[in-house]
């Protein structure tokens, strides 16, 4: 565990390298990228109850991507590509810039 605020490098990337199986919860845009760029399971516990609407499109999006599911308790091992915009980004960055 590490606390935010303590000194000392933060373990975060390791923990998502290392892990066989990501849980995350849903309140958190970064936190939910950021596991489904690392092609393990990813699992977001989001109670529909409590979470913003906009919480809940982004999940829809990466659960119709494959790259997260629902957490309901359990495990089920698999895998998907790493989340990598990137590409996508680049091109529309592209697309809006004029030709010099």
């Amino acid at each position: 565990m590490f606390r935010w605020g303590e000194s000392g490098t933060n373990p975060y990337r390791g923990f998502l390298a290392l892990a066989d199986a990501i849980v995350v919860t849903g309140d958190s845009v970064s936190m939910c990228s950021e596991a489904c760029a690392s092609g393990k399971a990813v699992f977001i516990a989001a109670p529909e109850a409590i979470t913003a609407p906009k919480h809940q499109r982004l999940h829809r999006e990466l659960y119709d991507a494959g790259l997260a599911r629902p957490f309901n308790g359990t495990y089920a091992a698999w895998t998907h590509p790493p989340l990598n915009a990137a590409g996508e980004i680049a091109a529309a960055v592209s697309s809006l810039l004029e030709p010099i």
